[in-house]
């Protein structure tokens, strides 16, 4: 189940999202909630950890390509973490304007970088 969660690292708030795990359908709306919730905040105000791990098609694949351009002007830096595929989408994302992006191994590396942010 998708939940959006809040938490603190070195002072900094933020944004958890964890997609891991979800189905198809599972992983379109989670898609469509976190958008919601991130355009609700100010422009440039959100660091965000997105955990991409989830069912992978060219659906799926498009639905997060979206989603990563619709959300970019409320978001300062977000960090991803997630599996080759999904990775080849983040880049396809950093080469479309998401300079915000930045893709890690691990979400202690991917915390510190977004507190610095």
């Amino acid at each position: 189940m998708f939940q959006p969660t809040f938490v603190r690292h070195r002072g900094r708030e933020i944004l958890r999202l964890d997609f891991g795990g979800l189905s198809h359908q599972e992983l379109l709306a989670a898609f469509g909630a976190a958008g919601e919730l991130i355009r609700s905040r100010p422009a440039r105000s959100l660091r965000i950890l997105t955990i991409l791990r989830s069912h992978f098609n060219a659906e799926s694949a498009e639905a997060l390509r979206q989603y990563g351009l619709a959300n970019r002007e409320h978001v300062l830096a977000s960090a991803v973490l997630g599996t080759s595929f999904w990775i080849v989408v983040v880049t396809s994302l950093q080469m479309k304007g998401r300079e915000d992006l930045r893709v890690f191994e691990d979400e202690a590396a991917a915390l510190d970088w977004l507190a610095q942010a």
